[in-house]
């Protein structure tokens, strides 16, 4: 199949970082896990229990394995086509329409989207279970049913229950459930209305929820209209754009975004959109009573769209391909009834039609084929959308996050750049630049850069985090702090500001400011190991053993894989003359991290006093691989020369400590001492 080449792709910057790479809530698939997944009111301004959980399953199978996210999206999409021939089949009663829709539906390039992003699987799981919905009310609704009519009644609300938490989208199930009741000639009647109350209601309740959600995520008031014509205009010409992509699939990006500035008008051909959609709408009016599937297929297409139209704004972009997943089984079922019919009635058309659908259905997959291409990585992704629009500075952005994700760091600042002259208000774009300069050593720029974001931005909170950490590489840590500060004014329940500030007062020696703010991490439950790991260490410079033994042990039991705390407890065990303990914690600590230096060169040492020259020559010379420039190392390395009276080896090594260290006294006796050793054998 050609979107089996999305198997190779990689996640994109576009949500897959938020929803799934910095996700814990997809990492813990159990009772707990599953638990916190429901009880999170929201990820990304969305509330998608369900999709996250079918996350957490493809993480629990091999963690952040991209081609096991990809192969779900594949089956999800397969599923769904198969769900499309079915509910085509039960309502045409015909297979080859079924068959026609469902090749459609699976080949068509507006739908290459939801199955190479793999944060679209939240289309693909509420299509899935909406479709299910469908096919469940259908049987509910025949005069005859195989079962008692109130098990599809539940499975149909089951279903609709099922597609809501993985999309909100979902809502608009009821109205598509009076359409299914048009198309089957049900008489409208109290019954027919009383039926759909639950569905009505619950659809009420995530309406309000989700616009709760998008509004607190600052998403509807990214976009606002001056008037309610601006507004309607978005809207229809969104819909004359759906409706002509179905037939023409151009200019195929994963961003369209508006094409006129926030608080401009709109362009012209937004307001005229209104013109063809309108006409369609009184065409198919005259059509309700003759017409039953023209009037559903379009209806269709029109009611499933409207949570996603764009007259309520929703985010940045016009339009997106991906809205179309759902709503198109309406087109693509009046479609393939007329190709059915064409074929059917008219002799002239036994030859044409076949080879014409052909030709199109080939034209629609190599379409498909390529434009998945697009989903690859980020930099294939965000130069599709800039070479489609090269005016947008997000496209830039974007981009610029994917390349420093690479190390390309010279291309990111570039992307930057560019960015910046289309949109010089914009803080995330200097933000990103000055990360990119970070990382190439310039710390002048990348702060010059932070400096610029917090101007356009007072309340920035990233680059205020950031400027206090280069601070405190400066050794500036007054400044750090005062940067730490507004970190904490304006996110006092998160641990960045605390944890940052506590260091630079544990660097300046005000240990009672560093704990204090230790201990408000802890009671936010938050970063609870390197949190308990420096108050550890502040201890340890208060010369209070008793506290940071207990605070590097309760280290190790909120995180059993943290190679440093038990470094650090070796050292206060050999302290204690434990070398047992020492031993176990040295030991531990080098298998979790095999660049532990100290935990070699403190084994080294108990088992030169221990006698075991082997391993003590063993634990020097793996410290030495790891730093070969550490003094200390080559000092002791004598020391275990000198112990087993190879005086002119002990020599070479004290000479190499001295060269490391000029000034080190020790070293320069101890050399003194074995030439004189070697000059008495």
């Amino acid at each position: 199949m050609f979107l089996s080449q999305n198997l190779f792709n990689d996640f994109l910057n576009w949500d897959d970082t938020v929803y799934i790479l910095n996700n814990d809530l997809i990492k813990d698939f159990s009772f707990r896990g599953i638990k916190n997944i429901f009880t999170t009111s929201e990820v990304v301004s969305t509330y998608v229990p369900l999709t996250l959980i079918s996350w957490a399953i493809d993480y629990t199978i091999d963690g952040l394995n991209p081609a096991v996210f990809h192969f779900f999206n594949l089956l999800l999409h397969l599923f769904v086509v198969s769900l499309v021939f079915y509910l085509t089949k039960i309502l045409s009663k015909n297979v080859i329409v079924a068959f026609i829709t469902a090749l459609l539906f699976g080949a068509h390039p507006m739908h290459v989207e939801v199955v190479g992003w793999i944060s679209a699987r939240k289309d693909l799981l509420y299509t899935l279970f909406f479709i299910g919905s469908l096919i469940t009310y259908y049987f509910y609704s025949n005069k005859a049913t195989k079962y008692p009519k109130y098990y599809y009644y539940i499975g149909c609300l089951l279903c609709f229950i099922l597609s809501l938490l993985s999309k909100g989208t979902a809502v608009i199930l009821p109205l598509v459930l009076f359409l299914i009741d048009y198309l089957k000639i049900r008489k409208l009647n109290l019954k027919l209305i009383v039926e759909k109350v639950p569905f009505l209601l619950l659809s009420v309740v995530f309406v309000v929820f989700s616009i709760r959600m998008q509004a607190k995520g600052g998403a509807i008031e990214a976009r606002g209209f001056t008037t309610l014509l601006d507004s309607l205009s978005v809207g229809f010409y969104g819909y004359l754009t759906y409706l002509i992509k179905a037939i023409i699939p151009f200019n195929l990006s994963a961003y369209h975004p508006y094409v006129n500035k926030l608080g401009d008008s709109n362009p012209w051909f937004y307001y005229t959109s209104a013109i063809p959609v309108l006409t369609l709408f009184v065409w198919l009016m005259t059509k309700l009573k003759k017409n039953r599937i023209l009037v559903f297929g379009f209806g269709f297409f029109f009611i499933t769209l409207i949570p996603v139209i764009q007259v309520l704004p929703f985010g940045t972009a016009v339009t997106a391909d991906r809205y179309t997943y759902l709503p198109y089984f309406g087109l693509f079922y009046i479609a393939s009834t007329s190709i059915v019919r064409l074929y059917k009635y008219s002799n002239m058309f036994k030859t044409i039609v076949p080879v014409c659908f052909s030709i199109f259905i080939i034209i629609l997959g190599l379409i498909s084929f390529q434009y998945s291409k697009t989903f690859k990585n980020g930099e294939t992704l965000w130069s599709n959308v800039i070479e489609h629009y090269p005016n947008n500075f997000l496209a830039y952005m974007n981009r610029s996050e994917y390349r420093i994700s690479q190390k390309q760091y010279e291309m990111a600042i570039q992307d930057s750049d560019i960015a910046i002259k289309i949109n010089p208000e914009s803080p995330g774009l200097y933000y990103n630049r000055s990360f990119a300069y970070s990382l190439l050593n310039n710390k002048m720029k990348s702060l010059e850069n932070l400096n610029l974001a917090i101007e356009k931005d007072k309340s920035y909170m990233v680059a205020y985090l950031n400027r206090g950490l280069l601070y405190g590489e400066y050794n500036l840590e007054d400044k750090a702090i005062n940067d730490f500060n507004k970190v904490i004014q304006l996110t006092p329940n998160k641990y960045y500001g605390y944890f940052n500030r506590a260091t630079c007062y544990y660097k300046k020696g005000e240990f009672a400011k560093a704990l204090l703010d230790l201990d408000n991490i802890i009671k936010l439950n938050q970063f609870l190991d390197e949190t308990y790991y420096l108050k550890g260490k502040v201890y340890l410079l208060m010369k209070d053993i008793d506290n940071a033994f207990k605070y590097f042990s309760k280290t190790i039991e909120v995180n059993v894989s943290f190679a440093r705390a038990y470094t650090q407890r070796g050292h206060l065990w050999l302290g204690k003359n434990n070398f047992k303990y020492a031993i176990m914690d040295y030991e531990k600590a080098i298998l979790l991290d095999k660049k532990q230096v100290n935990a070699f060169i403190n084994l080294g040492i108990i088992f030169m006093n221990r006698k075991e020259y082997k391993k003590a020559a063993y634990n020097f010379d793996y410290a030495i691989y790891i730093d070969p420039n550490n003094f200390l190392i080559h000092y002791n390395k004598g020391l275990l020369f000198q112990t087993i009276k190879e005086y002119t080896k002990a020599v070479n090594a004290f000479d190499k400590a001295i060269k490391l260290n000029p000034s080190f006294i020790l070293a320069k006796e101890a050399k003194i001492k074995n030439f004189s050793l070697i000059n008495k054998l």
